[in-house]
């Protein structure tokens, strides 16, 4: 057992796993600290794989399949922001009601597109292709760990830091916090409230959209329905247990993949699997429960 939590094979399956979560809850991250609470972030991820799949499918392209997806991620964005931010609706029942009609958007896309239910796979829809970094090859442990990983999940690390600087170094950063803290102050100093929630909104949609064109891009070069399968959720999730830090949201991600990584593996010994495939959502939810009795603590003392 303890062979297989540390095992290079588990730890690459987890650096793997996480390129969408991290992605997705970078998305969520700018939102959070704009003080939109966007719960509709699974709707976004799984129109997003569609899209991605049917502009791979139709240009045979893998990074014209991640344009629609991130196309899509913004259309999301753009009807999520029109709702909320124009009409006042309030943003949870707006993210509910597209997380439940985002499942039967694409399942009604993809009998109409492509006449089938269920899936959709086709040799012309293209994923892309692993990179292999030759100065990593020297490195045991980390060559097998870190090398041969397609772009996106060199991508989403790339995001993790750039986020990271964008929040706390500059100006942008300093005036989407200020927005999130007391929107009414910062606009007294001439700011627009709106447009930067707008603009948090819409990076949400690109971020959110790479992280959707993931899942069908990565290798399997298909789609299923309810593709998703919870990932918008738990990248919401380590959002909210980041408190909006993207290297603290990441390290969130990072648990949860793990753990993801962990029952693909547990699925060798005789363990039910339904308990297996448990195992993310679990983590998660006892993540968020310390997470708070820790804030908690600190209110009391």
């Amino acid at each position: 057992m303890f062979k297989l939590l540390f095992s290079v094979s588990t730890l690459a399956a987890t650096i793997r796993l996480s390129a969408p979560l991290a992605l997705a809850a970078m998305g969520s991250v700018f939102g959070h600290k704009a003080k939109i609470f966007n719960i509709g972030l699974e709707s976004y991820v799984l129109t997003s794989a569609f899209f991605a799949t049917w502009g791979s499918y139709l240009f045979e392209n893998a990074f014209m399949g991640l344009l629609f997806g991130i196309a899509a991620g913004i259309v999301m964005s753009a009807v999520f922001g029109t709702f909320v931010l124009h009409f006042k609706s309030d943003p949870i029942v707006v993210g509910i009601a597209m997380n439940l009609s985002s499942w039967g958007l694409t399942s009604l896309l993809l009998f109409n597109i492509f006449h089938i239910r269920g899936s959709i796979l086709d040799p012309r829809i293209k994923s892309f292709g692993s990179i292999h970094m030759p100065f990593l090859d020297g490195i045991p442990v980390v060559n097998e760990i870190f090398n041969n990983q397609n772009i996106l999940v060199y991508m989403a690390f790339a995001v993790v830091i750039l986020s990271q600087i964008v929040m706390y170094r500059t100006p942008f950063g300093l005036r989407l916090r200020g927005v999130g803290i007391n929107d009414k102050a910062v606009q007294t100093t001439g700011v627009s409230v709106v447009k930067y929630k707008w603009a948090s909104l819409i990076i949400t949609g690109v971020l959110a959209g790479a992280a959707g064109a993931f899942l069908p891009l990565s290798g399997i070069s298909m789609f299923t329905e309810n593709m998703s399968a919870g990932k918008g959720f738990l990248a919401v999730s380590a959002a909210r247990i980041g408190k909006g830090d993207p290297l603290k949201s990441f390290f969130a991600c990072f648990i949860f993949s793990f753990a993801d990584a962990l029952s693909v593996g547990l699925q060798s010994f005789n363990i039910p699997s339904q308990l297996v495939l448990m195992a993310p959502y679990v983590v998660t939810i006892v993540v968020m429960c310390l997470t708070n009795l820790n804030e908690l603590k600190k209110e009391n003392v």
